[in-house]
């Protein structure tokens, strides 16, 4: 598949996005990731291995860092709400696909809410899209139950103003706060086998900008992109949950499945939150299927 190409792409506010590509410019499918919060592209490291393998040239893989994530740059924090990241995601699939192709988008958490956020607001570039993988996320009512009821305390609010108001210092207390904030974002902080067995996991948290986790917990409290769903409706779809998740209970994954009449429902058994490391084959294989299912419809389009 020859070596990844590493790229800007410059939002709409100009904030620099680090795009990473896999693959030939012209294979038929192009598949987008989009990582959850506090992660960044190398969260899928796994699936890229796997797909790279399975899929070869017929595909080419497109990952990218949220602003403020990874090597993206930092932008202002009032411009971290899931709006913001839909805009940045649309200029993302613009830059890295063309209008006559077929992508497929795969989010993981907040990458997922980031899809639905991008459905509801840029109906042409979602007619480039042919399928889409929503893996450990939620449409709506993230404060209504599991560890997402967290965000209805004080906590956040106070957390997001000291970031706020003196970013140095609160950073330099991150190593302190990591421990109010880290069940929100599904790290272990005990050191047990789990912790270090999340040990990738843990470092791109633990690297992410106090400034970028606050403002963001305080934009989840009023998430709500259930229009999303409506738009995809048509389209095949993967919807994957583990049912130990308690960040995005199964629940919420149940309910994204019912608006989505062609989705491949997981429910992965004793899994948690961050499924595409802990059951990484499983998902890479999922994602291949809803590749195909993509490529499928998109036959049929042009042979009708």
């Amino acid at each position: 598949m020859g070596a990844a190409k590493l790229r800007i792409v410059h939002a709409n506010d100009g904030t620099a996005i680090a795009v990473r590509e896999v693959g030939p410019d012209d294979a038929p499918v192009k598949v987008v990731f989009s990582h959850g919060f506090c992660l960044n592209m190398n969260a899928w490291a796994p699936q890229q291995r796997h797909l790279v393998r399975d899929l070869g040239s017929d595909v080419k893989l497109v990952f990218y860092d949220h602003r403020g994530h990874g090597a993206s740059a930092a932008a202002n924090p009032a411009t971290y709400t899931l709006p913001t990241l839909a805009g940045d995601l649309n200029s993302v699939v613009t830059e890295t696909t063309s209008p006559h192709e077929r992508s497929v988008l795969v989010g993981h958490s907040m990458g997922g809410m980031t899809i639905l956020a991008f459905a509801a607001r840029y109906p042409q570039t979602l007619q480039r899209v042919g399928g889409v993988g929503l893996i450990s996320t939620v449409a709506a009512g993230l404060d209504t139950c599991g560890l997402g009821r967290a965000l209805r305390t004080p906590a956040v609010p106070l957390l997001h103003l000291a970031a706020s108001c003196a970013p140095t210092v609160a950073g330099h207390a991150w190593r302190v706060a990591r421990r109010s904030v880290a069940p929100l974002i599904g790290i272990p902080v005990a050191n047990c086998p789990a912790a270090l067995a999340n040990q990738r996991c843990a470092r791109m948290i633990t690297e992410t900008s106090i400034v970028t986790i606050t403002a963001l917990l305080s934009a989840f409290r009023c998430h709500d992109e259930t229009a999303g769903l409506a738009a995809l409706a048509a389209l095949p779809a993967l919807v994957a949950c583990g049912d130990a998740d308690h960040i995005t209970p199964i629940c919420h994954s149940v309910r994204i499945a019912q608006a989505l009449p062609h989705a491949e429902v997981l429910c992965v058994p004793g899994a948690g939150h961050m499924l595409e490391l802990e059951r990484p084959r499983l998902i890479s294989d999922a994602i291949g299927r809803l590749v195909e299912a993509a490529r499928g419809r998109q036959l049929a389009m042009v042979g009708s």
